[in-house]
């Protein structure tokens, strides 16, 4: 018999028989809620919006802890659909930053999907948040109508609520162009200047509801040229929504060393 730390989604999902022959339930989910409620009385942030008496919004977070440095991380959150994109979830975040601020944090993380272009949007250019780290198939196999039938890629966001960084831009180099008609992207990667854009799909689930072959052959490059780009020492600093582009800097210094390599 040996006891192992676990963090590879593909082993964790095999906890899901543990707990329902544990607990002798016929679904893991039974347990969601007590686990966000055991979020919330050790120290987790667990948050909901009410619009009159009903609740149109949910998020929780929890202490993190990597590298000797502790953040909060913020791992969900979720607006119905008849309020998303209201302004719910910026107060959510807002409120969040309150609370991360008043226990001594200073940072809060979390993982987005970098073809989601009002995520990144969101993340990046309205919060402020940064991203130099691109992890491959963070969550693995996930079934629901938005991840279903591609890797669940993700970038890290790092939210430094006590700092004000310079996050303006000029003499943007667009290294990519795309054809949204014929869902086709190419690349320049040719003597990149100290200020790039690198454009997404404005609607990337489009793309994957009409031709998921393609979507993930696209997600793919994505990946290649976000992974090649970090390791170049280039850094998210914002997000142009005109153009649907992550701006990113080259060498741009953020206080605290990347602790999510």
């Amino acid at each position: 018999m040996e006891i192992e730390k676990i963090q590879d989604p593909s082993e964790i999902s095999a906890f899901m028989d543990v707990i329902k022959s544990a607990w002798n339930t016929d679904s893991a989910l039974n347990g969601f809620k007590d686990t966000i409620h055991s979020m919330a009385y050790h120290g987790g942030f667990v948050l909901a919006a009410y619009d009159n008496s009903e609740i149109v919004g949910i998020s929780f977070s929890y202490p993190g802890y990597r590298h000797g440095k502790t953040y909060l991380y913020s791992h969900m959150t979720g607006v119905i659909s008849d309020k998303k994109y209201s302004g719910v979830g910026y107060m959510l975040k807002k409120k969040q930053m309150e609370l991360a601020r008043e226990y001594g944090y200073d940072l809060i993380a979390w993982t987005f999907d970098p073809m989601m272009s009002l995520n990144a949007y969101f993340n990046i250019n309205k919060l402020g948040a940064f991203s130099r780290t691109y992890i491959d198939n963070f969550y693995g196999e996930m079934h629901d109508g938005i991840n279903a039938g591609l890797p669940t890629d993700r970038l890290v966001a790092e939210w430094y609520i006590n700092d004000d960084y310079d996050r303006s831009y000029d003499n943007v180099q667009y290294i990519n162009f795309i054809d949204a008609s014929q869902f086709i992207v190419s690349f320049n990667l040719n003597n990149l200047g100290s200020t790039i854009g690198l454009k997404i799909f404005p609607d990337f689930i489009s793309l994957k509801n009409y031709d998921i072959k393609k979507a993930l052959e696209i997600k793919l490059q994505y990946r290649d040229i976000l992974k090649r780009l970090f390791n170049s020492g280039y850094v998210i600093i914002n997000f142009e929504k005109l153009t649907s582009s992550y701006i990113l800097k080259k060498n741009y210094k953020l206080k605290q060393e990347n602790i999510f390599l």
